[in-house]
């Protein structure tokens, strides 16, 4: 009995002492994993000149991944999308989704300038910055932007305007690249995407 007792208590404690050392391998990379992504910070729309016409202010923040840093210090141009989509939801069949808008900029880093060079391919807005952290304010944030007018069907039903934002790394065939190297910089692995939100349009 007391050989069975002290080996009850040394298996227990070795599976705590295993149980530990899994947390430990584990919360470093979750924490890792948090600080990589995209998070949304603050997403409103606001009525334009008329019911169907809305006005988005969004702010996302940006983590980058050592890979997509560097990439980026090495020529490689870092693309964003945000989009928004109209969602219908059913509670019988899959959600309907229409597009409603995309917003795309690119993001490249200038070796000769040291600057980083922000582009809105949607508003033809651009911005140089000296440092990366500005330069992902800048690209993170979406002030009274216009969205292009709400069908008529987007006030029927249970319906809600999708937001989500990507980023990925896009090598230009026009720096050399191949496209066959510019597809494998492009990897679906390297992208970042954010959570998704969603804005009611309908009580």
């Amino acid at each position: 009995m007391k050989m069975i007792i002290k080996s009850f208590f040394k298996s227990r404690s070795a599976w705590l002492l295993l149980g530990l050392m899994w947390a430990a391998l584990l919360f470093p990379v979750t924490a890792a994993v948090a600080e990589e992504r995209i998070t949304v910070h603050d997403f409103v729309l606001y009525d334009g000149d008329s019911r169907e016409q809305l006005v988005a202010s969004v702010r996302f923040d940006y983590h980058l991944t050592k890979y997509l840093r560097d990439s980026l210090r090495n020529g490689i141009t870092l693309r964003s999308e945000t989009r928004f989509d109209l969602m219908w939801h059913s509670d019988w069949w899959w959600n309907k989704t229409q597009t409603l808008d995309r917003v795309v900029s690119e993001l490249k880093y200038h070796a000769l300038t040291g600057q980083y060079q922000l582009v809105n391919k949607t508003t033809n807005a651009n911005w140089n910055f000296s440092n990366l952290a500005t330069a992902l304010q800048q690209l993170g944030r979406l002030d009274k932007y216009k969205l292009p007018a709400l069908p008529e069907s987007a006030f029927t039903g249970d319906a809600a305007i999708y937001i989500e934002s990507r980023l990925e790394p896009r090598a230009s065939e026009s720096l050399g690249v191949s496209a066959k190297l510019a597809a494998l910089f492009s990897n679906e692995k390297h992208e970042l995407i954010s959570q998704g939100v969603m804005w009611p349009l309908t009580p």
